[in-house]
């Protein structure tokens, strides 16, 4: 019977697992599942003609105690990025993304980091690219993703004394304050408690960061998706407008696929129309899934070449897929405690 592509891919991770125990890589040496995923990174090349990196974190692990803070696209990750570029000459560069999200003025950051040197940039979204990640996704010139994949609202959201609300939301709320208490001052009362959490320039502040959101991407894509093209201001902002709209989303969480983004004129193709490029993607990504769920790491900077730079959390104490008995997963020499380099 046929394996699935996940059960194959952790068998034969099982596999060097196993080798690694019995022969453990000599000091400094690259273990057998670093040079495993590696050689799935070099499939993807070998099918594209282009190199690629990985970008991929534990967003979508179930059951790994892992901060929210280590998962989000933030400043350090330039470091990440430059360590796995540094040696891959331009013009063109692929890379796998797999992310929640985070920051867009770190977002904005590694665009200019990245199109400093590249020119042809393509994004592979195998499963998850949400908020400041489907942002990064946006200054691609093409992006490539499987048909179940997904990509997100880009509406920002603001930290309030009661937890992270959406800017739209908070900007919707305070209209709506303001018309209830001109019809009916008497209202006043039941609104205090409602209004006076949000500061004094959180309102403002929500305002900018949606302008921001939006001006950062219709930039990117008239810039680089749209390059050249007569049409490009009319297209990248109708595609702003759509995925910064919470009240089209009514949730920040909400999936954006390939039927949604065609219409808008995005340049996205779905690699299963590329049966080989598909099957090693999906190789590569079920690789990562295993790694993330299943060791320390929380966040994979990556190229086919060795060159990493991997962060990671504290130690887990159940490995949900691993089934090497008696034999409790530890770092291996590729899986180096942040800030250092394998």
């Amino acid at each position: 019977m046929k394996m699935s592509t996940f059960n194959r891919v952790l068998t034969e991770i099982e596999q060097r697992q196993v080798q690694d125990q019995q022969t453990p890589p000599r000091p400094g040496q690259p273990s057998r599942l670093d040079q495993y995923r590696r050689e799935k990174i070099a499939a993807v090349e070998r099918v594209t003609g282009r190199p690629l990196i990985v970008y991929a974190t534990a967003c979508t692990t179930s059951g790994k105690p892992v901060p929210s803070e280590m998962l989000m696209l933030d400043i350090s990750d330039k470091i990440g990025f430059r360590t796995v570029t540094d040696d891959i000459a331009g013009p063109n560069l692929d890379i796998l993304l797999h992310s929640p999200g985070g920051y867009p003025d770190a977002t904005e950051s590694i665009v200019q980091q990245l199109r400093g040197k590249y020119s042809s940039i393509r994004f592979i979204i195998p499963s998850f690219a949400k908020s400041a990640a489907t942002m990064l996704a946006m200054s691609g010139n093409e992006i490539l993703m499987d048909r179940d994949a997904e990509l997100g609202p880009i509406d920002p959201q603001m930290r309030t004394q009661n937890g992270t609300s959406p800017a739209e939301s908070i900007l919707e709320q305070f209209g709506k304050a303001q018309t209830e208490l001109q019809g009916n001052p008497a209202m006043l009362p039941s609104w205090i408690p409602i209004l006076t959490p949000l500061g004094p320039s959180l309102l403002v502040d929500a305002k900018h960061a949606i302008d921001l959101s939006k001006t950062l991407v219709k930039t990117w894509l008239v810039a680089y998706m749209f390059a050249g093209d007569a049409d490009a201001d009319r297209k990248a902002t109708a595609i702003a407008d759509f995925l910064g709209d919470h009240g089209r989303f009514h949730s920040h969480g909400r999936a954006v696929k390939i039927p949604e983004l065609l219409p808008l004129g995005v340049k996205v193709t779905d690699i299963r129309a590329d049966r080989t490029l598909q099957g090693t993607v999906d190789e590569l990504y079920c690789c990562l899934d295993i790694v993330l769920g299943n060791t320390p790491a929380a966040k994979i900077f990556e190229n086919s070449a060795g060159d990493a730079l991997l962060r990671q959390t504290g130690l887990i104490q159940a490995m949900p897929f691993l089934r090497i008995p008696q034999q409790p997963m530890v770092p291996s020499p590729g899986l180096p405690q942040p800030p250092r380099r394998s």
